[in-house]
């Protein structure tokens, strides 16, 4: 009789248990961004930046050829071509979260947040606002010691 009650707990505690873990898996993971709506941001960003995309000298290319250039973000470079002999001028380089959609210009260390990109951000990761850790985060991933932030419009 103990063994059978022994037996019944155990298959108990086995089911709530797989309960338990079956509904954790059954959570949706967060929100991934796409190629497309995290170009998106990197073009509201540097429209923000006063860049004309529009400019035919401009570009805005993907750094990320075989693999992510930054894990864990997509990376974006805008050019200026030169029209005369010599280097083209590097204008920005973003990085965009994949999960989040926060915005990173990775040269200057600067972290983006305005409203424009906010609601982007909303639509396109389910973000509901600037996490302090989750920044602190991205910023040690992507190498960068001191923060700034870009001021809001």
């Amino acid at each position: 009789m103990v063994r059978s009650n022994s037996a019944t707990i155990l298959l108990a505690v086995a089911l709530a248990t797989a309960g338990v873990n079956s509904s954790v898996a059954a959570k949706s993971p967060k929100p991934r961004l796409t190629p497309h709506q995290a170009r998106q941001l990197a073009a509201l960003v540097a429209h923000h930046d006063d860049i004309d995309l529009s400019d035919t000298h401009i570009e805005m290319n993907s750094m990320d050829v075989s693999t992510d250039f930054a894990p864990g973000f997509f990376s974006f470079i805008v050019i200026r071509e030169s029209i005369t002999p010599g280097p083209d001028e590097t204008l920005r380089r973003y990085a965009i979260n994949r999960h989040t959609g926060d915005v990173w210009e990775m040269t200057l260390c600067t972290h983006y947040d305005f409203p424009e990109l906010e609601r982007m951000q909303h639509a396109f990761a389910g973000r509901t606002g600037i996490n302090t850790y989750e920044l602190s985060f991205q910023e040690k991933q992507l190498g960068c010691t001191d923060r700034k932030s870009k001021p809001t419009l």
